[in-house]
């Protein structure tokens, strides 16, 4: 079991409140074949990171404008389509325990805002009032730019949150931002190693504390 004290909540959205990996897969796995590329190693180096950054990486040689229009494409088909967009169990109601107990939370993710909408929508789960999507971040995952800026926008210390992560390039975006870091899910990269983990969001206890703290209670 461990406890964690904290005042707020740094929360990722794909794979970590929302199930939209078989979506995201799709997506990926068709420009792969479109582009005569390994769709393994693209699902390997995209999950967590802008779509651009991942982009950049795969055609170095392509016009940065030609890149921005594929982003503008692949992230378009994600507001069109939302099949197999579920809740990370337990995602709805953490989320509005964490509301009843007035506890500052933010998402921190490198979605769009209209696709974070779209895609909370879709699994039925509550989107944070408090949001860093994409369009806010000059240095996405694994940079601690985008959480540290979550912290920002709640107006604490990244050394009192609590940062909730699936991915290599998220998990090691809150690890340097300086706030505690859990893992969501199975991932067992070595981002991971030694961080508290959860399977999924009824796995976490929350007892609100009287000075405005929370107790996080994670059972790995």
């Amino acid at each position: 079991m461990t406890e964690l004290i904290v005042t707020g909540i740094l929360l990722d959205m794909d794979g970590t409140l929302v199930n939209s990996n078989a979506l995201v897969e799709e997506i990926w796995t068709e420009f792969a074949d479109a582009h005569g590329l390994d769709a393994a190693h693209i699902l390997d180096i995209s999950h967590g990171r802008p779509t651009i950054e991942t982009l950049r990486e795969l055609l170095p040689d392509t016009d940065d404008a030609e890149r921005w229009r594929i982003r503008n494409e692949l992230e378009g088909q994600g507001l069109v389509r939302t099949d197999g967009v579920v809740e990370i169990p337990g995602a709805g109601d953490f989320i509005q325990r964490v509301r009843a107990a007035g506890l500052p939370h933010a998402l921190v993710t490198s979605a769009p805002h209209d696709l974070a909408e779209i895609r909370f929508g879709a699994a039925n789960v509550a989107i944070p009032d408090a949001r860093i999507t994409v369009e806010r971040v000059t240095n996405g995952k694994p940079h601690p730019e985008p959480f540290l800026l979550g912290a920002d926008l709640l107006g604490m210390s990244p050394a009192t949150l609590a940062g909730f992560e699936d991915s290599a390039a998220g998990l090691q975006s809150v690890r340097d931002s300086g706030a505690y870091a859990v893992v969501v899910g199975d991932f067992d990269g070595p981002e991971a190693e030694g961080l508290p983990r959860i399977t999924d969001w009824r796995d976490v206890e929350i007892e609100p504390r009287k000075s405005g703290e929370l107790l996080l209670r994670i059972p790995a």
